[in-house]
């Protein structure tokens, strides 16, 4: 397997070294930055400017890209594979610009990685092919050698070995569906369930417990709820409704409770757009459209991968806004023009769109889509093209201001980037 690293800082800063060691079946990797000779031949990498290796055959390489503001290099490229390794915004680097292009990043990726745990449960909501690179098991799971040198293996390196196998398997090959994602969720579950014992007044421990159990789709996962709740209540956390109490409907949906669930969702609705979807919710439960209400109770519980995998084999108008919606959330902003301009074609009038929903999250969908369509033009190089659509999404109300300020911070984060990786004196 052949290998491109974008990073985000130079070599000497590189944080995934270990990882580069444990890369299945390495053949030709490749380091898009400045390394000196000694350190190529250490690590068996070599280092090319980003001009020298966009020359290479890009669909025989994986790329490893631990910035977002590389997607435009990236796309451009047009590697066999995108990994995304996933980092908390660094200081300095404005936080919303950084997150958005991240989600996109996400998007775009074969396959997620990342060392922070929010992170990872973050992207477990909104996708799958995610793997968590830290680990807290002091066991061996495995051993490969690099020339004179062993590799004893983590939980999580062994994953992450197993996962960019199966990157590269044939598609016809008979494998079970991400049989390591299941092995990692289960190893955060297990150590979450020990930590409650060894610390039982501590809810957060509760809760990352009760999260993982609901992931995993393990009924323990409401027990473990109520015990963080109870212990928030005990330390006058009074905020907990939406944080805590909420996640109660996503298990109940998880279950089938819908009844349940849709009780206990209503129990959080204080704005009045939340009480509006409660409202319809009931709806949905009298005409018996039971996949709606689950679907949307596990994406207003931020479950963004599994209301997709629900929604995604329906067939009404409906069911096919709410999935606009889960799209929009997720970054998967090429599928949610698609399907956009399907449920154009299913109904004459764009506001009918809304008439099953309470709020206005529809309504803002289709406010936004001269900016996704500009956003996406920009990160496929075509910048003419992206301004008009921002000239577009503005209309009369002078608010391209905006758009264009965030373009010009986007070309000046990548200008950053690639200042801090310069190949000079290579």
């Amino acid at each position: 397997m052949n290998y491109i690293i974008f990073s985000g800082v130079p070599w000497e800063e590189y944080g995934y070294k270990r990882l580069l060691e444990v890369l299945p079946e390495r053949e030709d990797i490749v380091f898009t930055g400045k390394m000196t000779s000694l350190q190529q031949e250490d690590s068996g990498i070599r280092a090319l400017s980003l001009a020298e290796a966009c020359t290479l055959p890009a669909k025989e390489y994986t790329a490893l890209v631990s910035s977002p503001y590389w997607l435009q290099d990236v796309l451009a490229f047009g590697p066999a594979f995108i990994i995304a390794l996933l980092e908390r915004c660094p200081e300095g680097e404005d936080v919303n610009l950084w997150d958005k292009y991240s989600g996109l990043l996400a998007a775009k990726a074969d396959l997620v990685g990342t060392a922070s745990e929010r992170l990872y449960l973050e992207q477990l909501l909104s996708r799958s092919g995610v793997v968590y690179l830290s680990g807290d098991d002091p066991l061996s799971y495995g051993m490969i050698r690099r020339g004179e040198r062993l590799y004893f293996l983590a939980d999580f390196e062994a994953v992450w070995k197993k996962a960019l196998e199966e990157l590269w398997l044939p598609p016809d090959t008979d494998y079970p569906d991400e049989p390591w994602a299941e092995i990692q969720l289960r190893h955060r579950a297990d150590y979450y369930l020990s930590m409650c014992g060894k610390l039982p007044q501590q809810p957060t421990v509760h809760y990352l417990a009760a999260s993982y159990l609901y992931l995993l789709g393990d009924g323990r996962a409401a027990e473990l709820l109520t015990k963080s709740f109870e212990l928030m209540l005990l330390h006058d956390y009074t905020d907990c409704l939406h944080s805590h109490y909420r996640f109660f409907s996503a298990i109940g949906a998880k279950s089938g409770n819908l009844e349940l669930a849709v009780r206990q969702y209503e129990i959080t609705a204080f704005t009045a757009e939340e009480k509006a979807l409660s409202a319809q919710l009931q709806r949905w439960l009298g005409s018996g459209a039971r996949e709606l209400v689950q679907a949307e109770l596990y994406r207003v519980n931020e479950d963004s991968a599994a209301a997709i995998r629900l929604l995604a084999g329906m067939d009404s108008l409906e069911a096919k806004s709410l999935l606009l919606l889960n799209y929009m959330d997720t970054f998967q902003w090429k599928k949610a023009l698609r399907l956009q301009q399907e449920l154009d074609s299913m109904t004459a009038e764009p506001s009918s769109l809304m008439l099953f929903q309470g709020s206005g999250a529809i309504a803002s969908v289709l406010l936004q889509t001269p900016v996704v369509e500009g956003t996406l033009q920009l990160l496929c190089g075509k910048r003419h093209a992206a301004i008009r659509s921002f000239l577009r999404a503005a209309g009369a109300d002078q608010g391209a201001r905006a758009l264009f300020a965030e373009m010009a911070d986007l070309e000046e984060a990548v200008g950053r980037l690639r200042g801090r990786t310069a190949d000079e004196d290579v």
